[in-house]
């Protein structure tokens, strides 16, 4: 909106009432009625601003309009733009939000300073299950599968990392696999690679379906153990001919004692709570913000960019929390810098990045959500 003196308003407002007035006392006559007498108000002969300002405050103050309403003047076409655009402008934050992205930022900070403690929690409650009948199983049932092969060269407590049958990133390797009834994998031997295949003494499996149910219910029974399962595409880390990559995804996995490393719960479902806290934080703010002010808790744009942005900065500082942690972990860990790679939040870098774009494809919105300004509105008026 261009800056302009306050009389503009005033005169916009006057011209909007009588032109309404106007145009009510020619539909009453056009439909054969009497209209009311319109008071005189000649302004033709006023040669100045000033003038025609002077005449239409003097004409508000006989009328008694005191209030300025310059939505009025606008066409319901007119209105409708208006409504569009300023339901995609930015809200404001004010001190509540503030206080919201403090208070779910303070929870995920701390989730990531105890990381190890929540995962030692995590991971006893995942231990718990392994006892209930439902679980055992699934355990039983999972048995006997060519991707749990611990022959020579792939065996010990971090056995999982070089069996591609469980990584999470290599569905259809796996399954391959159990259909064929035979084991295959990378064995490095003093940097040299041997691909072994081992078959013939593993279960028979018919389909596709089948294999796929085995294949889930033998993941499901490993990840509650303390060693859970590697994390996506370690296994293909371990496979490619780069010595460093190989003994990083070694490490990470194997940890300094069994569950300390990196794995599937400690990388992505403990993190994941953090991540959980902060967004029920912040939606039930925003929503019940929304529902006592309007009696509804359904979000409009702008509230929905608002609710993006709050997201974001809480997440964001969580994130850095969790990059500061690791960094420091690396610069402390002389002999294993590799072990500090646990600290990182996965879950709350992929939901930064995500909102993130959702945030800029707000503002992009809002870019393109033209509006005109009042004194464009008048010269249409008036033309």
């Amino acid at each position: 909106m261009s800056r302009r003196d306050d009389t503009v308003d005033r005169n916009l407002d006057t011209i909007s009432r009588r032109l309404a007035e106007l145009e009510s006392a020619t539909e009453t006559a056009l439909a054969g009625g009497v209209p009311d007498r319109l008071p005189d108000n000649d302004t033709a002969a006023l040669t100045s601003y000033a003038e025609l300002t002077a005449t239409n405050d003097r004409l508000r103050t006989q009328r008694g309009w005191t209030d300025i309403d310059l939505d009025a003047a606008l066409t319901p076409e007119q209105r409708a733009g208006f409504d569009r655009w300023r339901a995609r402008q930015r809200t404001p934050w004010d001190r509540d939000d503030v206080l919201a992205v403090g208070f779910a930022t303070v929870l995920g900070v701390a989730a990531v300073w105890y990381d190890t403690t929540l995962d030692g929690n995590v991971a006893h409650a995942l231990g718990a299950t392994r006892k209930t009948g439902w679980m055992r199983a699934w355990e039983r049932a999972g048995k006997r599968l060519p991707i749990d092969y611990t022959g020579p060269g792939f065996g010990g407590r971090a056995h999982r990392v070089r069996s591609p049958g469980h990584d999470l990133g290599r569905p259809f390797e796996a399954l391959q696999q159990i259909r064929a009834g035979e084991f295959r994998g990378v064995r490095w031997d003093y940097g040299n690679t041997h691909d072994v295949t081992v078959g013939g003494r593993f279960r028979e499996v018919d389909s596709l379906p089948e294999a796929l149910v085995l294949w889930a219910q033998h993941l499901a029974a490993d990840v509650v153990t303390p060693m859970s399962l590697p994390m996506p595409g370690s296994s293909w880390l371990y496979e490619l001919d780069n010595r460093a990559l190989r003994k990083f995804a070694h490490e990470v996995y194997l940890g300094t004692s069994a569950g300390n490393g990196l794995n599937v719960r400690s990388g992505i479902l403990t993190p994941s709570l953090s991540v959980i806290t902060t967004e029920a934080i912040l939606r039930t703010h925003v929503h019940a913000r929304v529902y006592a002010a309007t009696g509804s808790a359904r979000l409009d744009e702008r509230e929905q960019a608002r609710r993006n942005e709050l997201l974001l900065a809480a997440h964001s500082l969580v994130g850095l929390a969790s990059a500061g942690k690791t960094l420091a972990r690396m610069i402390v860990l002389d002999d294993r810098k590799g072990m500090a790679m646990r600290h990182v939040n996965v879950p709350v870098l992929l939901r930064m990045g995500c909102l993130a774009l959702q945030v800029a494809h707000d503002r992009r919105t809002r870019g393109r959500a033209l509006a005109q300004d009042w004194d464009t509105l008048a010269a249409c008026l008036l033309t």
